[in-house]
């Protein structure tokens, strides 16, 4: 990761409170409404702190930022009529602070403890802030506020030991030294840290557009894309590897248009984009501004490395499950770091993400970090969004339990590694005591002796039940809600799945599953019974011979999600078995029909 976090005040619409930005993922969300700040985060942390930082720790950049010239134009000064502090700040995380202290070379020591426990914020983490005194001559200064407070933190002779702990000097005399906090300012100054080098910062603005043949920009705003591409696609001897971007994206359009086949391709004259697809060839323009929009962003941030890439309204023209695939390419794809502003919750969920939510309040903006569920829908209500508005996913899969979750997905992914729970498909659950209330009917049809019943049809159209035939021999019935259900679903759109063992673990090998139930259960000493209408999680427990046998029974039950874990971590998948392969054959196809 090329950023861990960073916090600024008194730019643009940002007061005079320091507004913290971390700790930082891969993939950062900033979102907001219109108008409150959000583009003003990525516009200084791409103008102007790369600048900061430069001046502040020394650094020179090879291209921009050796300049003496400030960076900071009349708007970039706080707008309203209340006065504000120019400053700049780098934190050190909770998980950061062992590296730090080997970096500083520094010891564990009594005094320097205290002094770290009262620079911790409530989150743990400490944050050196530097102030911008005079931003013309680049004067910057390690701010030290509550001076009487950081002075009372100790005696003037564990100042002195502290001093010494960390420069190994002695000779001072500790009671002028404390008295005008120069010596207290230098040991701050000396335990601050910096980022150790400058970050590359793009930004893909909100206005995109593939530019003309022949175009040149320095931007990545689609402007000179074509030639960019060109040069990809056929590259230098010396520069082959970058082919392997080419084909990155290639793959890209391939997933976004679910066509194996797609590809694109610069012609010899370079006017325009061509995708050779279902050997038709067609100019890019002609597929909708919602491809066109992904090439623009997914081409970029192919083309760059190791950047931060700041990306305006990445949802704009993209329907909802475009927004997550192309998040899931940056992610995995590609080795930048990323900042989204956003007004779209579609994005939340895509990827493992930070959100970084912007308001307003008395005309200067704010930032909160969400990590709760709870600040997640305050989110939604603040972007105007009804519980309606909230697109699922296009295929919904009904299990009992986590269990069956687990070895869903793990078929699944052995089947088609293109396929995303989440983005493709949505696993719910319905819990044994819950079955019975389900119907696969339209909740207009359902008539009054059963209108107590919940249709999971109201929920998601495109739906697949997965249930246990719970028989004991291959000429068992299966229950009648069993058989109501079944009938329903069969209907259409979607289909039920009825394990042809006993249960869903049937589909395992029972030797893995006998190791892994002991695994789990060292005290296990085999499984009672490994056929096809057994249930593989019943163990019989190890006895201690040397005691008296027992009057309870030595018969347990495995814990199925746990078992799950292990055998899909320690083990591949075998579709071979009963008829494993043609359901998951046919669940895949039904995803596929219900995202086009």
């Amino acid at each position: 990761m090329l950023l861990n976090g960073f916090g600024f005040s008194g730019y643009r619409s940002f007061g005079n409170d320091l507004v913290k930005i971390g700790p930082l993922k891969k993939i950062n969300f900033i979102i907001g409404q219109n108008n409150v700040g959000k583009s003003n985060i990525i516009n200084f942390l791409a103008h102007h702190y790369p600048y900061f930082l430069s001046k502040i720790a020394k650094l020179s950049h090879p291209i921009a930022y050796n300049t003496k010239k400030t960076t900071f134009n009349e708007i970039d000064f706080h707008f309203s009529a209340l006065k504000s502090i120019h400053r700049i700040s780098f934190p050190i995380f909770k998980n950061e602070i062992n590296s730090y202290m080997r970096d500083k070379q520094l010891r564990h020591t009594p005094e320097l403890e205290k002094l770290l426990n009262y620079l911790y914020d409530n989150n743990g983490t400490i944050w050196f802030t530097y102030t911008i005194e005079r931003i013309k001559k680049n004067e910057f200064l390690l701010e030290t506020s509550n001076t009487n407070e950081i002075k009372a933190l100790m005696e003037p002779h564990e100042w002195q030991q502290l001093w010494h702990d960390i420069t190994d000097k002695s000779h001072i005399n500790i009671n002028d030294w404390q008295e005008d906090f120069i010596g207290i300012e230098k040991i701050l100054k000396i335990l601050s840290v910096t980022p150790k080098s400058l970050p590359n910062v793009e930004i893909i603005p909100a206005i995109r557009k593939i530019g003309a043949a022949g175009s040149q920009a320095s931007d990545f705003s689609g402007e000179g894309i074509i030639e960019k591409l060109a040069q990809i696609q056929n590259p230098l001897l010396s520069e082959q590897r970058h082919k392997e971007k080419f084909i990155a994206i290639n793959h890209f359009l391939q997933n976004v248009l679910s066509n194996p086949t797609a590809r694109i391709e610069i012609p010899h004259d370079r006017q325009m984009i061509l995708v050779e697809m279902d050997n038709k060839i067609l100019p890019l323009e002609s597929l909708g501004t919602g491809i066109h929009e992904v090439i623009i962003i997914a081409a970029a941030a192919t083309l760059l490395d190791e950047t931060i890439v700041c990306v305006e309204e990445p949802e704009l023209h993209l329907h909802p499950l475009l927004q997550r695939k192309l998040i899931k390419y940056l992610s995995e794809e590609t080795s930048n770091q990323y900042f989204f502003t956003t007004h779209s919750a579609h994005l939340l969920d895509a990827v493992e993400a930070e959100i970084f939510h912007v308001t307003q309040f008395n005309g200067a903006s704010q930032v909160e970090a969400i990590s709760s569920t709870q600040q997640r829908s305050a989110i939604c209500n603040d972007l105007g969004y009804k519980a309606s508005d909230i697109l699922q996913t296009n295929c919904i899969i009904w299990v009992e339990g986590p269990s069956d979750r687990i070895y869903l997905n793990y078929w699944l992914t052995s089947k088609n590694t293109n396929l995303t729970e989440g983005i493709d498909y949505s696993i719910m659950f319905y819990g044994g005591r819950l079955f019975s209330h389900l119907t696969g009917v339209d909740q207009d049809e359902l008539s009054d002796s059963i209108d107590d019943f919940v249709s999971v049809r109201k929920l998601n159209r495109n739906a697949v039940i997965l249930f246990d035939s719970d028989k004991s021999d291959p000429h068992a019935r299966l229950n009648s809600t069993k058989q109501r259900l079944k009938a329903e679903f069969d209907k259409g759109p979607g289909f039920t799945w009825i394990t042809e063992g006993r249960e869903i673990e049937n589909y395992l090998d029972p030797e893995k599953i006998e190791s892994s139930v002991k695994a789990i259960h060292p005290s296990a000493a085999q499984l009672l019974q490994k056929s096809q209408w057994s249930n593989l999680l019943e163990y019989e427990k190890n006895t201690d011979s040397s005691k008296p046998p027992s009057k309870i029974s030595n018969i347990r039950a495995a814990n199925k999600v746990k078992v799950a874990k292990y055998y899909v971590e320690h083990y591949p998948a075998d579709l071979t078995v009963l008829d494993l392969n043609k359901q998951i054959d046919r669940l895949c196809t039904f995803i596929a029909s219900s995202n086009k």
